[in-house]
């Protein structure tokens, strides 16, 4: 419905901030490393998704795809609401996320308020499934094609998987295995 929407922030809080756009205040919820960049009287653009229940109409903000993309993401696990997704990317940013899932590293995923061992479980289950094929397979049968594909799912525009892709294989080694391609290309990403 709204991609994202443009104009002056009018105030901020730790997980929301007031945008002015055309003389209407929208208010949008909004991940705590969203909210840090957030400056009142600055001129922001946030790409938006638009959550729909049966009692309320929530519009959350992003300052990039890649967290807009990975919150998507997040909805599509069972067990996983649009508050848990937030916490979720308050807590790490999308790269760390990824990364911790892949790892299944349930230590740093139950360390987020409101994440339990059975959900952690089941973000590395229904999340790491969606990779696993692809990051077991050594650099050698793993094209570019593929890991742009995969930093897409992740939400990477095409541009940006392609650059993130190039700079992988020139940082870790055309040698790497995928996954260790794959953690590069989201570090580079985020740094």
């Amino acid at each position: 419905m709204y991609a994202f929407l443009e104009g002056l922030v009018e105030s901020t809080g730790p997980d929301s901030v007031v945008l002015n756009v055309g003389g209407v205040g929208w208010q949008l919820r909004v991940s705590a490393r969203t909210a840090t960049q957030m400056l009142e009287g600055q001129k922001m653009r946030l790409l938006t998704h638009l959550s729909v229940s049966e009692t309320n109409l929530v519009l959350f903000g992003f300052a990039e795809e890649a967290e807009r993309a990975l919150f998507r993401r997040l909805l599509r696990v069972n067990g996983v609401g649009p508050s848990c997704a937030l916490a979720l990317l308050s807590s790490l940013a999308p790269g760390d996320l990824a990364r911790a899932i892949l790892d299944e590293n349930h230590k740093e995923l139950c360390a987020i308020k409101g994440i339990g061992r059975k959900t952690a479980d089941r973000l590395i289950i229904e999340l790491r499934d969606h990779l696993s094929e692809l990051a077991s397979m050594p650099a050698a049968q793993a094209s570019g094609t593929e890991l742009i594909h995969v930093l897409g799912e992740l939400g990477f525009s095409p541009a940006d998987a392609r650059r993130a892709a190039q700079t992988a294989t020139e940082t870790a080694g055309s040698s790497a295995d995928f996954q260790t391609l794959l953690r590069t290309a989201l570090q580079a990403q985020h740094s």
